[in-house]
């Protein structure tokens, strides 16, 4: 054998070698990404259960006393002699402190995680959204009838859309809001958001979004993109924002 052919077959084991390496890389790190992921996922999960316990406790715990303490204050109040003027007062004084303090505490619970998202589902929740807000006007499409959704599409759209309206009415000055629920494709769920307000720099609002001050865009990408989804925002100023999301049906559907 010619010492150049044995060059060529060193060489071509050393290639052979190598791809066999990168092969084994690559397996490697995709396995790595598919740990990462899952435990990703894990982690948002724990964090909405918290969210939902919290607002759960909010609502039924803090809620429920304060509503015992503002009746008990009026049983007070009412025993109380006419002449005992300054302790009428003083018991009013008290219960606009409660009823103040309990509108606080179901606001919070709300936002952490309204209730009726776990009790009834998106298309309730997502309904109840777009009468609660004020100042907007809010048309809401819904596909006939929307299909059985596991709660981890549910937990990520909805946000979305909680976050979309309060953008639009604080920062926008949007009048208007447009929320779109439709199937696409094949096993694809889809929510378009489009408000007409001011609109903005995309660019620059990832960017300070990066920098931890801006409207959460960020964080509402990697969410989707953790489950497989897809997130497309286009914003021009002047022109009004819009907010695309595509999650695969087929992976979350129960």
């Amino acid at each position: 054998m010619s010492t150049d052919s044995a060059a060529v077959q060193t060489l071509n084991r050393r290639i052979d070698e190598l791809m066999r390496q990168h092969a084994a890389l690559l397996t490697q790190l995709q396995q790595d990404q598919r740990r990462t992921r899952h435990l990703a996922r894990s982690v948002w999960r724990i964090e909405e259960e918290a969210r939902r316990r919290i607002a759960r406790e909010l609502h039924d715990g803090v809620g429920q006393n304060l509503v015992a303490l503002m009746r008990q204050l009026d049983t007070i109040a009412a025993q109380l002699p006419v002449t005992a003027a300054n302790g009428r007062d003083g018991l009013s004084r008290a219960r606009a402190l409660a009823q103040a303090t309990l509108e606080d505490t179901r606001s919070l619970s709300r936002l952490l995680r309204p209730q009726i998202l776990d009790d009834l589902g998106l298309e309730a929740a997502l309904r109840w959204l777009a009468r609660s807000v004020d100042g907007l006007q809010v048309e809401l499409v819904l596909p006939e009838p929307l299909p059985p959704l596991h709660d981890d599409t549910a937990t990520l759209l909805f946000p979305v859309a909680q976050e979309a309206l309060s953008n639009a009415v604080r920062h926008a000055a949007a009048s208007l809001v447009r929320i779109v629920v439709s199937l696409r494709g094949t096993g694809w769920l889809c929510m378009d958001i489009v408000d007409d307000g001011r609109g903005c720099d995309l660019d620059a609002a990832l960017a300070a979004g990066r920098d931890g001050h801006g409207g959460g865009l960020g964080g509402m990408r990697d969410r989707v993109n953790l489950f497989d989804g897809r997130l497309n925002l286009q914003s021009t100023p002047g022109k009004g924002f819009n907010i695309c999301i595509e999650l695969p049906l087929r992976t979350y559907t129960r």
